[in-house]
């Protein structure tokens, strides 16, 4: 499986912590919340169809509601494969970090 992009991840891991509740405007709050950066929508929906495409997550529409003009919302879901590429991910990643803590940061640039 191909390494995920840091936004694929960081999207990736917005929706497995959402659930249920992962649509636009809760993942780019979920991802601002966290990471402080501030994604425009067109960078987060062009983020969001290049994952459908890859299978990692699936699209499904809400009902209209009135509040929103009867626009109904996009839920997005994690697949079997989106959840897969976060594992490795996560692994991978918590390897390359075996044996730093944040200790190591107080060391200065010579370790």
């Amino acid at each position: 499986m191909k390494d995920l992009t840091k936004i694929e991840e960081t999207i990736l891991l917005a929706i497995m912590n959402l659930k249920n509740d992962a649509y636009g405007v809760t993942i780019k709050k979920r991802i601002m919340e966290v990471t402080g950066r501030e994604y425009l929508y067109n960078t987060l929906y062009t983020s969001l169809e290049q994952l459908v495409k890859k299978g990692y997550i699936t699209k499904r529409f809400g009902d209209p509601t009135p509040t929103r003009g009867g626009k109904r919302k996009i839920f997005f879901n994690l697949t079997e494969t989106g959840i897969e590429a976060l594992r490795e991910s996560f692994v991978k990643t918590r390897l390359i970090w075996e044996g730093i803590s944040e200790k190591t940061f107080e060391k200065g640039l010579n370790r």
